[in-house]
C-alpha cells in the first residue's frame, strides 16, 4: 500500500537560482549533483553570496524511456548578483504550485510523484517544471528515513 501524501496548492514566490544545467542519465545523477553543488557553493562562497534556503534540483524534462533528464542543480540566492563564470542565473517567477513533502531516500520518491500526477489529473492541471528542495545532507544524516524533500510541481498558467 502506498503512503498517503498531503498535497497542497501554494503560490511559489519569485526566486533566483545559480544553476548548473545538463542532460544527465539517471545512473549519473549522484555524480552530477556532487560535482555541480561543489562548483556552485565554491563560487558563491568565493564571491560572498549568501543563501539561506536549501539546494534544489530543477527538472525541465524527464525521459523515462531514455532514462535521462534535462535538469539543473540549483542554489537559491538573493539579487543583485555578479556574473559567475561557468554557471548560470535563472529566475523562476511567482507561480502556482502543488507541493508534497517526502521523507525517505531519493530512490523511494516514486509514490509521492504518482500521488502528485494523480492530483494533476484529478484537478485538470498541467505542470511546467518540477523542483525538489533538499533539506537533508546525506553526507551528514546517514539515515535515509530522516531525509526531507519538498517536491513542487510548477503549474502552467
Amino acid at each position: 500500500m502506498e503512503p498517503n501524501y498531503e498535497i497542497k496548492e501554494n503560490i511559489w514566490p519569485d526566486k533566483t537560482y545559480i544553476i548548473q544545467r545538463a542532460t544527465v542519465s539517471f545512473d549519473k545523477l549522484s555524480e552530477f549533483f556532487s560535482k555541480s553543488y561543489g562548483a556552485i557553493y565554491s563560487q558563491i562562497h568565493k564571491l560572498g553570496i549568501t543563501t539561506n534556503e536549501p539546494p534544489c534540483a530543477i527538472y525541465y524534462q524527464i525521459d523515462e524511456e531514455m532514462k535521462e533528464t534535462d535538469m539543473a542543480a540549483a542554489v537559491p540566492v538573493k539579487e543583485p548578483l555578479p556574473e559567475i563564470r561557468n554557471l548560470k542565473k535563472v529566475v523562476i517567477p511567482q507561480s502556482k504550485v502543488i507541493t508534497v513533502t517526502h521523507y525517505g531516500s531519493y530512490e523511494s520518491m516514486m509514490p509521492a510523484y504518482r500521488a502528485m500526477e494523480k492530483y494533476l489529473n484529478d484537478h485538470n492541471l498541467k505542470k511546467e517544471l518540477i523542483i525538489e528542495e533538499y533539506f537533508s545532507d546525506p553526507s551528514k544524516e546517514k539515515d535515509p528515513s530522516q531525509w526531507k524533500t519538498n517536491i513542487h510541481f510548477i503549474l502552467k498558467s
